[in-house]
Formats: C-alpha cells, structure tokens, sequence
C-alpha cells in the first residue's frame, strides 16, 4: 500500500524528483525500510530511477548527510578522522527540531529563524520534517573558509570543512541558550507546567522545567555522517512529506498540507539553489566560540538535557522494533544480564529491583498475569523476601498507570542507583551497544540472526 502510494506521489510530481537529486549531490544517501531499519551505507542518488528502484525493493524514506563529500562512495566506518577530512568537501549548519508538541516545534523554528535573519544570515532554508519537526538549514556557502578556534592556550586557524561536528554543536548550542528564555516565556503562557510535566511523563519537579526538556535539537549531540530526512521525502509514522516552507509561514504553517494524497509541489527551494560563496555565518561563528569559552556549564546543562531526551527517543525506537522482531512475549533468554542476575534473587536493592522487573517485563509483551507469577517466584529467591503486600500494592499501582495509557521505562544504564549500586551490572560484549536492559533482546536477537546467516 505505502509502496504504490510514493511511486504514485513521485509520479505524479517530476519537480519534486528533480529536486531531490539536485539536493543528493555530493552527499550519503541512506534508506530506511518499514520495520525501521536502514539499508546498506554509504549510498548515493544519480538519478530519478535510483528512487523507484529502492521503493520497488522495501524503501520507504529516504535521508541525506548533513555533510558534503568529494566521493561518498568512498565513506566508511573504518576511516579515521582525517580521512574523513580529506574527503569532506564542506558542511551544512542543520537545525534539526524535534518536539512531542507540534506548536512547541513551530515556535522554537520561528524564534530561530528571526534569530538569524536578525543578524543578516540569508538565505535561511526551512523544511517540515513530516512528524512534529522541522530542519532549518544555513548552507555552506554562507561560512568562511577558515575560523580561528582555541586549542588549548592557543589561537589556531582551521579550514572550517574540518571542524565538523564541533562547530555545529557549538553554534547549535549557542542558538538554544539565545532563545531559551523567549520559549519558555511562551510555554508558561500557553500550558500549565503541572499538566505538561504529566502529561509528557517528565520525572522533574516544576521549578526543574526547561524548554529543552520538551523541545529536542538534534544538532546539539550530531557526530560525522549524521543523516537527515531529505526533502519530500515521506514520514512513515504520519503519511506526511517533508516538505520546504517559506521561512517567513513558519509560524501559520499547518502540516496537514503534507499529506502524502494531496500534496502539490510549490517550488521553495531547500539547498537546491546556487548560493554566492560570502562568509554571512563569520560573525555568529565568533560570538558563539567566545560564549562557549566562558559558559561551558550552560552548554553542558542543555546538552545534558538533550541527551537524555535523546536516549529515551532511542530506546523507544528499539522497543518498537521488539516488538515488531518477536512478535509477542521475549522469552527470558534474551534477557541481559542484569535482569538475569535479579532473576536470581539478590539481598539488597529489592523495592528498584521490582520497579525495574516489572516494567521491563511489561514492555516486553509480558501479560500481568505471567509478570505476577514471576515476582512471585523471584521474591522467594531473596534472602530477605519482600512482603506480599508491597508487592501486590506496586503491581496495583502500575496496572493503573498503564491502564491510563502511561508508560515508564526501567531506569537506564548509567543511572548510578540502580544495576551497578545494587550490584547486578556484570556487563557482556552486547551490553557495550545498549542504554537501557530494554534495547538488550533487540541487539541479541540481531546478532544471533547474523551468526545463523554467516553459518548458513
């Protein structure tokens, strides 16, 4: 069904495939199957045909890298990072938003975008992710060839194509600290921070709230080769196509226009026009690498928030794909360690230790019935059992959160106070791929399947 719909999307709109290989130019093309997987990298895009032949074989979306390369072809993960450098022609700054709140999203992108054209930075391009994003790109053309930076005590200048992804990160979060207070101003106006807080399930209290803990810039934790959803490319969550905006409609646009079925190409462009080669980013350049030398506790206090927003985002990702890998219930061997180890009856810990059985367990397609009867036999492993009415009152209490359609996930890895301070962390070597127990069966599961094919 989704196959026949983007052949007949592309059919029936020639401008938008001729912008998409305009803008697959000197870039890795990457493609993402259904089940959420992405095909073989580095790819690249020639033609019109190579679109139809990748959604004739499974592709569903398509992405593109943030950088610019002399020969993407040539890319891969063994090449150090001044290999990467030789190769790298240039790079794009790449504001990718991302939001559970659509107009959170849409504000954050207005208040961005007059940002820069406030301090003359033209042109800006803008594009709907298709989900409840938007990517605001500054293209290459507009930074200086070089930049001083400081290394160590010292003052040294550096082609600026080698100084990804530092730089981005800088400028990105240079850009948050400016518009934080403008866009918290804007939530406190518009929603209750008790509600919101619930709401998003966000375990702060409400004098903790910042504007990154619902507002995620992708940008902030970008390494090399970070790809992103390509214009007109389709969202697979939604049916709807990322499509260019006029910089100056950001603030009415109204994603309903993106629907896959109803789409008309408009022509805005989005890193498909010639661009005059003039440094317009040198200033910003500056002003963020002098604020980042004298706030590094601000630029680490927002990228900490980001990170968390972005491990939760990654393990849900890989829950979902559990799901869709086993189809029901994960059987206990693919359990990681710490959860076998708990299993197995421990002596200190056990109040976290329930927290954590139970919704990993429940995450996992484990009924509430067959989760009882585990805890059951678990708390008769403890030396020290706890008492049948503390059990009973915890899975109470969660069968009425997740009956209200709550979800909690177990605490995730580096969480200090949970597996190594209770002493169940004995790591293995797919521990070292994980965040969170509950990505451990998902990364089993696909190393076993690899072993069977190179067996087989």
């Amino acid at each position: 069904m989704l196959k026949t719909k983007l052949i007949s999307f592309y059919k029936r709109n020639p401008e938008v495939l001729g912008d998409m290989i305009k803008v697959a130019q000197n870039r890795e093309i990457g493609y993402m199957f259904e089940d959420g997987t992405f095909g073989k990298r580095p790819y690249i895009l020639e033609n019109e045909g190579d679109i139809f032949e990748l959604i004739k074989k499974g592709a569903v979306s398509f992405h593109m890298s943030v950088e610019r390369w002399l020969n993407p072809l040539e890319l891969s993960t063994k090449l150090k990072k001044t290999q990467l450098n030789e190769l790298r022609l240039g790079w794009d700054l790449i504001i990718d938003l991302d939001s559970k709140n659509f107009n959170i999203a849409r504000y954050t992108a207005k208040l961005i975008i007059d940002l820069l054209t406030g301090k003359e930075i033209h042109p800006i391009y803008i594009k709907y992710s298709g989900g409840k994003g938007f990517h605001i790109a500054v293209p290459w053309e507009l930074f200086p060839k070089e930049v001083t930076v400081p290394k160590g005590d010292e003052l040294i200048k550096e082609d600026t194509k080698n100084l990804f992804p530092e730089l981005a990160r800088t400028l990105a979060s240079y850009i948050a600290y400016k518009i934080e207070e403008d866009l918290k101003k804007f939530i406190e106006r518009n929603w209750d921070i008790n509600e919101i807080i619930n709401e998003y399930n966000l375990n702060i209290l409400p004098e903790q709230l910042s504007p990154f803990h619902l507002i995620e810039i992708d940008t902030i934790l970008i390494s090399s080769r970070h790809l992103f959803r390509m214009p007109y490319s389709i969202n697979e969550k939604t049916g709807r196509i990322s499509i260019p905006i006029d910089p100056k409609d950001t603030d009415t646009f109204n994603p309903e226009i993106a629907d896959i079925d109803y789409y008309v190409y408009e022509g805005i462009p989005f890193l498909t026009e010639e661009v005059d080669q003039e440094p317009r980013l040198e200033k910003l350049i500056y002003t963020a690498i002098k604020w980042e030398a004298v706030n590094k506790i601000e630029k680490e206090r927002i990228r900490a928030t980001q990170l968390k927003i972005s491990v939760e985002e990654e393990v849900a990702k890989d829950l979902q794909r559990t799901k869709i890998k086993f189809k029901g219930k994960v059987p206990e061997k693919y359990f990681p360690p710490c959860i076998k180890n708990i299993l197995n009856g421990i002596e200190d810990g056990r109040k976290r230790a329930l927290f954590i059985l139970i919704n990993f367990l429940i995450n996992l397609e484990w009924s509430w019935k067959e989760i009882e009867a585990l805890l059951w036999k678990w708390n008769d492993k403890n030396p020290n059992p706890l008492r049948e009415r503390y059990i009973e009152y915890q899975l109470q209490w969660h069968k009425e959160k997740y009956g209200k359609g709550l979800r909690y996930l177990p605490p995730n890895c580096s969480n200090a106070g949970y597996y190594k301070d209770m002493g169940v962390c004995n790591p293995d070597e797919i521990c070292k791929l994980i965040k969170n127990p509950i990505s451990y069966p998902l990364k089993r599961f696909k190393i076993e399947r690899n072993k069977n094919l190179d067996t087989g």
